[in-house]
């Protein structure tokens, strides 16, 4: 079990990795006069690059703590980008406002994981199947799926809003920490307990395939929406909808909710709730510049 501390650290590091990985992808697409697809770009990659490197941190560091712990900690990235937005980007300006917003997040954040679950136990290839074969967790799925599937058919329709690519990457950010979270805990248990059979089974390897397959998706969708929008609007809305996901993929799936008493789980809400006011009040300063112009 890592402890508060270290997890806070560990998230704040790994964060800014992931905020400096996403606004080098930005600055490239603003860049590019010559039409070039991002993968195209050298600088763009160079994003790429560091959000990997970024991503195999990650990994290990999600196979330490809950993922109900893991989930409000995405929260901090904010602070980074708040901080690196008006560099990267010269026409992202930070008020007063969103100072306020971003410190009201943080004490959000620090309030959640304080109540949070604080140990993960060991998850080995029998537990990791009967998770998946919870009924919960399978309606919880099913209802991702067809949001997302309603999201793609109603943007194809109606066009693509700042709200379509953020709740498709806040939803594919909630699934990729499930697989990961699930490839990361088989990863372990076959180290520590020597158990490396079970890394050949197919469910490890789905595990990890999809990890790769959505969290590639969430990057690229969150790219599209970043090549239009604000970085300062994006990030936060994202953040909103990746921690609804994620969050509630993490109590269902991994039944996290059993560890933590009924102190533990008004706290940890009451942290939730204190969170997305803060995102909120950063949606809401930037509605008047943004929004009008872009999401109708």
């Amino acid at each position: 079990m890592m402890t508060v501390a270290l997890v806070v650290v560990c998230s704040l590091t790994l964060s800014l990795g992931a905020a400096v990985g996403v606004n080098v992808q930005k600055l490239s697409m603003n860049r590019e006069e010559n039409g070039r697809k991002p993968f195209m770009q050298p600088l763009w990659l160079m994003g790429m690059a560091v959000i990997v490197v970024d991503a195999i941190g990650d990994f290990v560091f999600i196979g330490l703590a809950p993922q109900s712990m893991l989930a409000p900690l995405g929260s901090l990235s904010l602070g980074w980008n708040v901080m690196l937005a008006p560099i990267f980007h010269r026409d992202e300006k930070v008020t007063k406002t969103t100072v306020i917003a971003t410190a009201v997040i943080y004490v959000g954040t620090i309030i959640s994981i304080l109540y949070a679950a604080t140990s993960t136990p060991s998850y080995n290839l029998e537990r990791i199947k009967e998770l998946a074969g919870n009924p919960y967790f399978i309606n919880y799925l099913m209802f991702t799926l067809a949001a997302q599937g309603t999201l793609i058919l109603h943007g194809k329709r109606k066009g693509y809003s700042m709200l379509h690519y953020t709740a498709l990457t806040g939803s594919l950010g909630g699934e990729t920490l499930i697989f990961a979270k699930s490839s990361s805990e088989l990863v372990k248990n076959a180290i520590m307990k020597g158990e490396f059979d079970e890394l050949r089974n197919i469910i490890p390897i789905m595990a990890i395939i999809m990890t790769i397959v959505t969290a590639l998706t969430q990057v690229h969708v969150l790219n599209t929406g970043l090549a239009k929008f604000e970085a300062l609007v994006v990030v936060p809305v994202y953040q909103t909808f990746y921690n609804a996901f994620a969050i509630t993929g993490g109590l269902i799936f991994f039944q996290e909710y059993r560890a933590m008493s009924k102190k533990d789980t008004t706290m940890y809400s009451i942290g939730l709730m204190i969170t997305l006011v803060g995102v909120n009040m950063l949606v809401q300063q930037r509605r008047k510049s943004v929004l009008p112009s872009h999401v109708e």
